[in-house]
């Protein structure tokens, strides 16, 4: 094993209590303590931070990191967004709109990301999770190396904080993804499984992918969704539990790989039905976790 799969290995080993979150975001940073305080009594102990400023603060940040300790919130992550609302989540405008090997944006998206990363630091997260946009299944495809360069610049800035940079499962096969992570050769570089991403999609089964990639997952979304059906259009997402992801063969292979960090539910909606939607997938984890004894 080398160096870098050394460190890789125990920070997969870090020993956490599993914790069950959702994604908080805040949209203004004077509300940052009513929302972590809505978070603390739907009976959350974690979440993933997303936040999109202009411009980001430290004085954000400190905010941010006091909020979250004033209510007992573990922040697992800051999920990294981009400074523009160009992106098209689709199958097929969004080869042109999405990530880091976009042209016209990357200049901006990579310094916003850089950016977010200091933030996250001062707010005192170790882990960013950003989509780095569509990943070739051709390692000699022109914008794999742009790709493969842009992901390389933002470890490189997260490692100077000892940071790790966890990328968003979606639009690519779980092999792509796996080559992407050997090609960089960082020790900083890891998965965020989203489960449903996958199938919605239609690039990968999480399951299966699980055998690929299992051993670089450091967060997991937990969300459903069903694959999609029309070449341009993403599958659907659903409540947990009513799509197509098979958690409970998910949750087992993780158990078996040893994952013990967080789950983290995401349900894109918005309102009351997303309030209910999350506490009912809240309850169907922990049944679940409770059955396989996870």
């Amino acid at each position: 094993m080398n160096p870098q799969e050394q460190i890789r290995q125990l920070k997969f080993n870090e020993v956490t209590n599993l914790k069950i979150g959702t994604l908080l975001r805040v949209t203004d940073i004077n509300e940052a303590d009513n929302n972590f305080k809505k978070l603390k009594d739907l009976g959350f102990t974690s979440c993933q931070l997303v936040y999109k400023p202009e411009k980001y603060t430290s004085d954000a940040a400190k905010i941010i990191k006091e909020a979250a300790e004033k209510n007992s919130i573990e922040i697992s992550a800051q999920f990294c967004g981009y400074n523009d609302n160009d992106t098209v989540w689709d199958n097929y405008y969004g080869f042109n709109t999405s990530g880091l090997n976009i042209e016209a944006y990357r200049k901006s998206r990579l310094e916003y990301i850089k950016s977010a990363a200091e933030f996250a630091h001062e707010a005192g997260i170790t882990d960013i999770v950003i989509h780095a946009g569509f990943i070739p299944n051709n390692p000699f495809a022109p914008e794999y190396s742009t790709l493969l360069t842009a992901v390389a610049m933002i470890c490189d800035h997260c490692k100077k904080m000892d940071m790790n940079v966890l990328l968003e499962t979606g639009g690519e096969a779980a092999v792509a993804l796996l080559r992407l992570i050997t090609d960089l050769g960082k020790d900083n570089i890891f998965v965020n499984l989203d489960p449903a991403n996958m199938l919605m999609y239609g690039y990968a089964n999480p399951v299966d992918a699980l055998y690929t990639i299992g051993k670089y997952v450091r967060n997991f979304h937990g969300k459903d969704g069903v694959v999609p059906t029309d070449p341009r259009v993403l599958g659907a997402e659903t409540p947990v539990g009513e799509g197509m992801v098979d958690f409970y063969k998910v949750f087992k292979k993780l158990k078996e790989l040893g994952y013990n960090r967080f789950i983290t539910i995401e349900r894109e909606i918005t309102g009351d039905k997303q309030t209910e939607d999350i506490l009912k997938a809240k309850a169907y984890f922990e049944n679940l976790l409770s059955e396989l004894n996870f």
